[in-house]
């Protein structure tokens, strides 16, 4: 439904309706990595959070709709929205989640496709919906069966390097190891209506993790 005090002016012409002016380009950051992020974690120091949050909250032109990105699990997701109810982010009209996910298909490049979960918030379980859906899936290595939760993705950590007693190190060393199999993950998803209902899945064209 079209706000007509905030976004566009709509002037009633013989009982329709006609835009005054063309269409209006609103910033959406669908890719967006943060501050302890299992992987690609490029953020440092005490301060991290607070760069972080300034940083998209000072971006041009404003950003209104962000996805969280991570792999496997949604730990920097639900911290973005704790500092939004605190008051950060301002300007930011929608956060919701971007799940990545490693296939155990290779690319041109050597490396592993990945594929991303958008996932629509509009639903109060989204989050436990979403947690449900991704513990379905599973990784099979080391004569053992790791399912895709933030404990199983510790305990391969542990197990593919002995050496790590950190839960944090082990998640992130875990997530790194975890391949998700293509033809498993289509049969999750075609046998959850949530899954159809809530969850758009991208790839990347690079060569490197994408098609």
């Amino acid at each position: 439904m079209v706000n007509q005090s905030e976004y566009i002016e709509i002037a009633v012409i013989g009982g329709g309706a006609m835009l005054s002016r063309g269409s209006e380009w609103r910033r959406w950051e669908p890719h967006i990595h943060a501050p302890g992020t299992a992987m690609n974690n490029q953020f440092s120091g005490p301060d991290a959070w607070d760069k972080y949050l300034t940083a998209l909250e000072q971006a041009t032109p404003t950003i209104e709709a962000i996805a969280v990105t991570d792999y496997y699990v949604t730990d920097t997701y639900e911290a973005v929205l704790r500092h939004r109810a605190a008051g950060r982010l301002p300007n930011v009209k929608l956060v919701f989640p971007n799940v990545e996910l490693r296939l155990d298909v290779a690319t041109a490049k050597g490396g592993f496709v990945n594929l991303h979960l958008f996932v629509s918030p509009e639903d109060p379980q989204h989050l436990d919906e979403l947690g449900r859906l991704l513990s379905r899936l599973q990784f099979n290595v080391m004569q053992d069966r790791f399912d895709c939760t933030r404990a199983d993705l510790i305990r391969l950590g542990k197990k593919a390097d002995p050496k790590i007693n950190d839960d944090r190190a082990a998640l992130e060393y875990g997530a790194n190891q975890f391949k998700v199999n293509f033809q498993k993950l289509r049969e999750v998803f075609s046998e959850s209506g949530w899954a159809k209902k809530n969850i758009l899945i991208a790839v990347a064209g690079g060569a490197t993790d994408g098609t």
